[in-house]
């Protein structure tokens, strides 16, 4: 039996070219404010939060990195050895891309040890500063350019991490966000080459002890949940790391959920999907294709504001809200189906209490 080491979601990483420009859209339309900066000879990174979600975004400063050597061996750094290894360097290099998924765990060895194929990146380190040390390594995950920080906090006090630098508050920040920002990251969605979801969940349970969980009632343990669309068709599967999944308890508040998803569209078509642009754009690799955030109160709000700050939201077929079986699922909820049109929100009447309606952002996927 694995034993899961993994506690949580630490913080999602984004490399981008034009690092102001995605800073803008989370911090003007979305809400988040800029808690932390690091800069080293490499790279320069911006840490944004909004209560409990933590975003890093990264940008390369030079298409010549600088040595290894000159990185700063007490702060935490993954970037200078990714970029100065010609094997992972285009993991990241010239392309936009949200690449890393950064795990808090009990042990940064015992994941290590647990698998031998596995591909470590950046070997057990320890960084530290006046708050305490964190141990922390870097391994590449099954898909695409993917990578997984992984992070021992448990002797570290600091808000943010060694080698971060904290950014003055902004006193003028919009108090109209106070209701529509976003209060943690419900999911994050993975896509995968047509075929390759239930090795990629296995991958996943075999290193980070991952347990699957049912998307649907339709959900079979071995086909996963099969969602067709005409021709068209994706297969999902979803896992979730437990906070105490040894004994079978579980803190909702601190339970990360992956859901991986391949198209069923036969490699010889001409058709698309979601998935298959996504992967076609994406160096032709799986990848990180959406963040689902959860708001802090009333998603109706959330997607009035964002609106109007120029979020561009999907706008789902007119036949959902028509349809006899949803119309009936929308009023059971107290919902309207005039009102949820309009702001292109959509019910899942299969979800948590809590987790009971939904809308789609582009490039981000907004939550309760």
């Amino acid at each position: 039996m694995v034993v899961d080491e993994t506690v949580g979601l630490h913080h999602v990483e984004f490399h981008t070219k034009e690092p102001q420009r995605l800073m803008n859209i989370f911090i003007n339309t979305y809400g988040f404010h800029l808690s932390a900066t690091k800069t080293g000879p490499n790279y320069s990174q911006w840490l944004l939060e909004s209560y409990q979600c933590r975003l890093i975004i990264s940008s390369v400063l030079s298409s010549m990195p600088s040595n290894e050597n000159n990185f700063n061996k007490d702060a935490y750094d993954i970037l200078t050895t990714l970029l100065t290894d010609e094997t992972t360097r285009d993991l990241i290099m010239n392309r936009d891309t949200v690449f890393n998924l950064g795990l808090t765990v009990n042990s940064v060895q015992s994941i290590l040890d647990r698998s031998p194929d596995l591909q470590v990146l950046v070997s057990h380190r320890r960084a530290m500063d006046e708050y305490g040390s964190i141990d922390y390594a870097c391994i590449k995950s099954s898909v695409g350019n993917v990578v997984h920080t992984i992070l021992d906090m448990s002797n570290y006090s600091g808000l943010y991490l060694p080698g971060f630098i904290a950014v003055v508050a902004n006193s003028h920040r919009n108090l109209e966000f106070d209701e529509a920002t976003m209060s943690d990251i419900d999911h994050v969605a993975i896509a995968v080459p047509r075929g390759c979801a239930s090795s990629t969940v296995s991958w996943y349970e075999r290193v980070l002890g991952m347990a699957r969980f049912p998307i649907n009632r339709e959900d079979d343990p071995f086909q996963g949940f099969l969602v067709h669309v005409g021709s068209m068709g994706m297969r999902m599967f979803a896992g979730i790391y437990w906070k105490c999944s040894e004994t079978g308890c579980a803190d909702s508040s601190k339970k990360l959920k992956l859901v991986f998803v391949e198209s069923l569209i036969n490699e010889n078509s001409d058709a698309s999907d979601q998935i298959t642009t996504f992967i076609k754009n994406h160096h032709g690799q799986g990848g990180i294709q959406h963040i689902a955030f959860a708001c802090v109160d009333s998603i109706k709000s959330a997607v009035r504001i964002t609106k109007a700050k120029g979020a561009a939201f999907l706008t789902p077929c007119l036949e959902y809200y028509s349809s006899e079986n949803n119309g009936r699922a929308i009023e059971a909820a107290g919902e309207s189906s005039n009102e949820l049109s309009d702001l292109g929100i959509l019910l899942d009447d299969e979800a948590d209490n809590d987790d009971v309606i939904s809308s789609t952002s582009n490039g981000t996927n907004t939550s309760r």
